[in-house]
């Protein structure tokens, strides 16, 4: 018999699952699916994009403390979910309470963004020590607790840091508590289920946000069967509550790639965007031209390839 680490068997537990679920997802899988607001200066009209009558998008988070005026009120009524991405606002508390007393629904708040990215970088951390975050949670965050809304844990890059620095952020923070963990991932499907497997091997007792994930700088192809794939995998899955992908921008301003961006350079939906609005693929434009217009879902070769992977697995660790 072959001995899998922790991560690894739940991984595969999670595929097996996955695969072998025989019944649809549900009434209503899109109450998970929400909105990384990203807005455009150059193009506002891109805004009505995300609040048309009828999108499945339910929530949205822009990095900010406050609500987007753009996405206020609307056909949708998007619930909004406020951020301290670093540490460095100590009005968090009251701008939380200012929201609830204008009207907003404020049930869940975001801690720090990708605190193990150093601020330095360019590339969206907030590069916080473990023992700082904790000291401004106390402060700024667990408050709210007293309030009855659910709080996110910070949410850390998809590299081994990521879990390393959480881990010491949960014992630097004596006393706080955490309602959920957000995730961020940016590779393949495999990589995004041996992730997720990993953070549920380490705190089995929590529920996961994926408040980013693309698979950023690929073609079109291997793009959107990552994203039918995981969308798919997401929507199937108790443990992972909600999600935003990230790609709510034209492609030409993308810093994960062209073909993962919802928006071509003229602002009309890709297929990516058309499906995650669940649009007809007619009422999108490929960015490139490639890429057929393919179903939302997972094709019946991937799930033979899938079933037949787990089944080897299976034979070997018997």
């Amino acid at each position: 018999m072959h001995i899998l680490d922790g991560s690894l068997l739940l991984t595969l537990a999670q595929l097996i699952a996955f695969v072998s679920a025989a019944n649809p997802i549900g009434p209503n899988p899109n109450a998970k699916r929400g909105l990384v607001y990203i807005p455009n200066k150059d193009h506002p009209e891109d805004d009505q994009t995300w609040i048309q009558p009828g999108s499945p998008l339910t929530w949205y988070y822009n990095y900010d403390t406050k609500p987007s005026v753009a996405l206020t009120g609307g056909a949708t009524n998007l619930q909004f979910v406020p951020m301290l991405w670093g540490d460095y606002n100590n009005t968090f508390v009251q701008d939380v309470k200012d929201a609830i007393a204008q009207g907003y629904k404020i049930e869940y708040v975001l801690g720090f963004n990708e605190p193990d990215n150093p601020s330095n970088g360019g590339s969206g951390g907030s590069g916080v020590s473990p023992q700082d975050a904790a000291a401004r949670w106390k402060e700024s965050i667990q408050p709210l607790a007293k309030l009855g809304i659910k709080l996110g844990a910070p949410s850390p890059t998809g590299a081994p840091t990521g879990l390393d620095w959480l881990q010491s952020f949960f014992d630097a923070c004596d006393g706080c508590t955490f309602d959920f963990i957000p995730l961020h991932w940016y590779g393949n499907f495999d990589g995004v289920a041996s992730h997720l497997g990993q953070y549920t091997a380490a705190f089995p007792n929590m529920t996961f946000w994926f408040t980013e994930f693309a698979f950023d700088h690929q073609d079109v192809e291997p793009t959107q069967e990552f994203f039918n794939l995981t969308m798919e995998y997401f929507d199937r899955l108790d443990n992972v509550d909600r999600y935003t992908y990230f790609g709510s921008f034209r492609s030409d301003v993308s810093n994960v790639g062209p073909n993962a961006a919802m928006l071509n350079e003229k602002g009309g939906l890709t297929y990516i965007g058309a499906w995650y609005l669940d649009k007809d693929e007619t009422q999108a434009a490929s960015i490139t031209g490639k890429g057929d217009a393919a179903t939302f879902g997972v094709s019946t070769s991937k799930l033979l390839f899938m079933t037949t992977t787990v089944a080897a697995v299976i034979s070997w660790i018997l």
